[in-house]
């Protein structure tokens, strides 16, 4: 009963910090002009709007290919079409559970489907989504230098390099990574079981990500390059669909920080959060309340009621019982 109570009181938490990102995307809507709004949305060039939607399975295939070069750094064999499936339906599943429940998916497709251990498949996605976070992470901080000085752009290459060297450090050198499995003798005896087993499988998640190098990760990294470049490609197809003023660099640093703040757990599916960060970012630029909104809502119909409904077809064609995503980590 107690367990039940604290899952419940977790589970209660978890929603609420989500709505802050609804309250703050219901304050951007009470700013703006609504009529403007809908009128910038009406008059978008549907043409540049469905070109866009159709180069999401391409983004997705590259992804699916990267996620590939991973898994054969492992020894794991997972045929194309299967992966491209089990790819797209845990971003559909992302999208309906809090968490990024979707990544588990992956994993468990993976582990599934190949017969392996669940710590040598989430290793998989692990490093699948450490491509795309690293991606992000120094767009954002280019985006940050190009429109500040002084304070903010030291700030912003010095909390990007420690972002991205920690983990790095972690994973190749043995003996911080011994000084970081220390953590495991802190707290009540009661707690050390639970974190033993904890490290013990970080430990393995560790040894098949050391794997990745070499031919693999080079490729992965080009993959991700390309990936990207379409990505930003597609949301510069978005900017030209509502006539925005601007440029493919300049898209592409209000859509790396607008996909970089959408991680932070606060909203759903990055609602309010993004649109927050974007109306900032291209009002230095000369760009409307309503047309940088218009153009965030845009990115979040195209990527994500789009890319949804085709994420749903996926999962349709290659579920998982409901159990076993449930029972997901």
């Amino acid at each position: 009963m107690v367990e039940k109570s604290a899952t419940k009181c977790l589970r209660l938490r978890t929603w609420a910090l989500r709505i802050i990102g609804l309250v703050l995307l219901a304050f951007l809507l009470w700013r703006a002009e609504l009529g403007q709004l809908a009128t910038t949305m009406r008059e978008a060039e549907l043409p540049l709007v469905f070109a866009s939607v159709a180069l999401l399975p391409p983004l997705i295939l590259l992804k699916t290919v990267r996620w590939q070069e991973v898994l054969r750094a492992q020894s794991i064999r997972f045929q194309i079409w299967p992966a491209f499936l089990a790819y797209w339906g845990s971003l559909f599943i992302g999208l309906l559970t809090p968490g990024r429940l979707g990544e588990f998916v992956k994993a468990l497709h993976v582990s599934r489907d190949c017969g392996i251990p669940q710590s040598r498949a989430f290793a998989s996605v692990l490093a699948d989504r450490l491509f795309d976070l690293y991606a992000l992470l120094i767009v954002g901080a280019v985006a940050v230098v190009a429109i500040s000085a002084g304070a903010g752009t030291v700030l912003a290459v010095v909390v990007t390099a420690a972002v991205v060297i920690a983990p790095l450090i972690l994973l190749m050198d043995n003996r911080a990574f011994g000084l970081f499995k220390r953590l495991e003798l802190v707290g009540p005896e009661k707690a050390r079981s639970f974190s033993q087993r904890f490290f013990s499988w970080v430990g393995e998640v560790r040894d098949e990500l050391r794997k990745l190098t070499g031919r693999r990760f080079a490729v992965a990294a080009v993959l991700t390059v390309v990936s990207y470049f379409l990505f930003f490609g597609q949301t510069y197809l978005l900017a030209l669909a509502l006539d925005l003023d601007v440029s493919y660099a300049e898209v592409s640093f209000v859509t790396g920080l607008g996909s970089l703040v959408t991680l932070i757990p606060i909203s759903i599916s990055g609602l309010g959060t993004r649109e927050a960060v974007m109306i900032a970012y291209l009002s230095t630029m000369g760009v409307t309340h309503e047309a940088a909104l218009g153009f965030s809502l845009l990115v979040f119909l195209t990527f994500y009621v789009g890319g949804g409904f085709i994420g749903a077809a996926a999962w349709l064609m290659k579920p998982l019982p409901l159990g076993s995503v449930r029972g997901s980590p």
